[in-house]
């Protein structure tokens, strides 16, 4: 059975590409398309493709939104954003909301489809070029395992620039042992003993804590 596709852009001339590429597999079924947000969301609701590929900047609604939409109401679709966007917060907050393709415009065809076939099964597939930030979240995650349930809460704090005062009297604790807290984090953390180490690093990885 063909995979039902389709693909929303609000540049004209990229849309035109991706929809050649849908109409021209014989692996899929092209449906249709849309040319912002909004265009976007009814047509899904409508037509229910197996895979939507939608551009994460468009007028009305992003294809974030668009996708996060529509997964909340509970539709099968799965979603790729397509998007000239390399910033690792882009990519993170795609994940998180369930996104299952994250690619770049500047993907090659093979990539496209590839991508379209995997996300049909239900696995995920990420550009190639980006694959380190996968890494990166892997190996953050199993850092933050090592921590307890309160560790992780005094490090969001800390993120939020909370000072040692302030999160004591927050937590009902003393700032002794709040210090300790800190100390053992960044010992967990594998930290040096550089000046405000720990914060710094609770500011960088701050959507880690969220």
């Amino acid at each position: 059975m063909k995979i039902r596709t389709f693909n929303a852009d609000d540049h004209p001339i990229l849309r035109k590409g991706v929809t050649d590429l849908l109409k021209e597999s014989d692996d899929l079924e092209w449906v249709g398309c849309a040319a912002d947000g909004k265009e976007a969301l009814g047509k899904i609701r409508s037509l229910q493709p197996d895979v939507a590929i939608l551009d994460i900047e468009m007028p009305h609604y992003t294809g974030l939104e668009v996708a996060q939409i529509l997964m909340e109401e509970g539709m099968k679709t799965r979603f790729v954003l397509l998007t000239l966007f390399k910033e690792e917060s882009f990519f993170r907050n795609a994940m998180k909301a369930g996104v299952k393709g994250y690619l770049l415009k500047e993907s090659n065809e093979k990539e496209i489809l590839d991508c379209i076939y995997s996300v049909n099964q239900g696995k995920p597939y990420v550009n190639s070029s980006l694959t380190h930030f996968l890494m990166t979240e892997g190996s953050a995650n199993n850092i933050l395992a090592n921590l307890t349930d309160h560790e992780v809460n005094i490090l969001k704090l800390i993120a939020r620039q909370k000072t040692t005062a302030e999160i004591a009297n927050m937590l009902f604790i003393s700032p002794k042992t709040v210090s300790n807290h800190r100390g053992n984090i960044g010992k967990k953390l594998d930290l040096s003993g550089e000046q405000n180490g720990l914060l710094k690093w609770a500011i960088e990885n701050r959507e880690l804590l969220i």
